[in-house]
């Protein structure tokens, strides 16, 4: 396996006001960009592209590119320039504004793309996740970062990058579910069984066969659609809709535990120690006036 070593030449949180216009251009680097706020119209080898909130943009070195923003509408857009790499002459590469014919003297500053080097790591040009907060969030916390020389923030900074590559590359992997109607169908199926019957005793091989997929065939779609496995998402679900009753009826604990799929109060309580570190006990004392976030990993919870 190749050991990657991030150099992150520029990070930053840049507001583009309306009508920005970046002209064509080519990197040496990668540039990695999230469209936080408003619209961006990214063309790149001469495709164009219109980005939206929580659309991610990747450009490789040597790839023309050039973007803007409508008359009316700015745009914020955080980004890096980095190197997936650390080369000797890492600091003296500079962020470029011109086309590669006007970049002859340095063409050995050039990179080769992350693609090439590590089969991989293929990165598409537009990357949408289906939940963006979390590697938008990462990129945030990266940007925070940088600059800061200790130890601590280095580290935290490079994990950061890596959960923000893996939250992209499972994103981008994931065109095989998003591109073909019949597996978007089969998503989109499984998840009203789980909304709908999430108290019934269901199994992988169940929701797999009511979509007419193999229990590892549906395992492997539903981890690159929902980003969590078939199994993880119903149990948080099930904890959210716990959740749910505790503020809005007057059932018992155990009736409660039956409703929502928990064949006894005491699995309920491992189960929710296990998604949210507090048993049903702790939350039913201190949630009447302090409702808890959902919890991690249950994207569509309580919809």
């Amino acid at each position: 396996m190749v050991e990657l070593h991030p150099f992150i030449r520029v990070a930053m949180n840049q507001h583009c006001p309306a009508g920005y216009r970046l002209n064509p251009r080519v990197i040496f680097d990668h540039y990695l960009a999230c469209v936080a706020e408003g619209t961006l119209i990214a063309e790149i080898d001469g495709q164009t592209e219109e980005l939206q909130p929580g659309d991610f943009l990747f450009i490789h070195p040597r790839q023309t590119h050039s973007l803007r923003c409508y008359s009316n509408v700015p745009a914020r857009l955080p980004h890096l320039h980095f190197d997936f790499f650390t080369l000797p002459d890492a600091r003296d590469v500079f962020i470029s504004f011109k086309t590669e014919s006007e970049l002859g003297k340095f063409s050995h500053f050039f990179r080769p793309a992350i693609g090439d080097q590590v089969p991989e790591l293929q990165f598409t040009s537009v990357i949408r996740p289906l939940h963006y907060e979390k590697p938008l969030e990462f990129l945030m916390r990266i940007i925070a970062l940088q600059g800061q020389e200790s130890l601590p923030a280095t580290l935290e900074q490079r994990g950061c990058f890596f959960q923000l590559l893996a939250c992209l590359l499972h994103a981008s992997q994931a065109s095989e579910v998003f591109q073909n109607p019949r597996h978007l169908k089969a998503m989109e199926q499984a998840m009203e069984i789980i909304r709908t019957d999430f108290a019934q005793p269901l199994t992988l091989e169940d929701l797999a066969g009511a979509v007419h997929l193999s229990p590892s065939h549906f395992s492997h779609l539903f981890k690159q659609f929902y980003q969590t496995s078939p199994m993880h998402f119903l149990r948080n679900y099930r904890i959210e809709q716990v959740k749910k009753l505790f503020l809005t009826s007057d059932q018992t604990l155990t009736q409660i535990a039956d409703l929502c799929g928990f064949s006894s109060i005491h699995v309920l309580s491992r189960t929710s120690k296990e998604v949210t570190g507090r048993s049903p006990s702790d939350f039913l004392q201190g949630q009447k006036t302090d409702p808890a976030p959902p919890p991690a990993g249950c994207p569509m919870a309580g919809g």
